[in-house]
C-alpha cells in the first residue's frame, strides 16, 4: 500500500509538471481562417498573428481572374490576445469539430503555434469550441479590420 500511495504521488506530480509546461508555453503564432468549398471568389481567407505583426491572406478558388493577395499591419496586442488563451484546454481539443463545410456550410480554423509546436483544429463556421470562446471574438475583429485585402 505504501509503494502505490509513493508511486502515485509520483506520477501525480509527474502530470502536473507536463500540463505546468503546456500552459506555460510561449505563443508564437496564431492564425485563424475560415473557407467555404462551394463559393466564387476569396473562398479562403487566413489571419495570421505575431508579435508586432498581423496578416491577413485571402485565396481564391474558383475564379481565375483573382490571385491570391496579402495585406498586413503592425500589431501591438499579441501580449494580451495570447494571455487569453488556454493552452491546455486547446491542446486537448480534437483536431476537427462537427462537421466543418458540409453543406457548405462552412468552416473555421484556429492554428496556435509554440515552441514544442504547432496544432490546428478545424470547426463548423461561426459554432466553435468553448475552449477557444476567450479569444475568439478578438480573432473575428482583427480578421474584419482587415477587410478584404483590396
Amino acid at each position: 500500500m505504501k509503494l502505490f500511495s509513493v508511486l502515485f504521488v509520483f506520477f501525480a506530480a509527474l502530470l502536473s509538471n507536463c500540463q505546468e509546461q503546456v500552459q506555460s508555453s510561449e505563443i508564437i503564432e496564431i492564425e485563424f481562417g475560415t473557407s467555404f468549398g462551394m463559393c466564387a471568389g476569396y473562398c479562403t481567407q487566413t489571419l495570421t498573428i505575431t508579435e508586432g505583426e498581423i496578416s491577413k491572406t485571402v485565396i481564391p478558388r474558383m475564379d481565375q481572374n483573382l490571385t491570391e493577395k496579402t495585406c498586413g499591419a503592425s500589431f501591438d496586442g499579441f501580449g494580451a490576445l495570447s494571455s487569453k488563451v488556454n493552452l491546455v484546454a486547446f491542446m486537448g481539443l480534437e483536431e476537427i469539430i462537427g462537421c466543418p463545410d458540409c453543406a457548405d456550410g462552412g468552416a473555421e480554423w484556429i492554428k496556435i503555434t509554440t515552441p514544442e509546436g504547432s496544432k490546428k483544429v478545424i470547426y463548423e463556421f461561426e459554432k466553435e469550441p468553448d475552449a477557444v470562446k476567450s479569444f475568439i471574438g478578438d480573432l473575428r475583429k482583427n480578421y474584419d479590420q482587415l477587410g478584404k485585402c483590396e
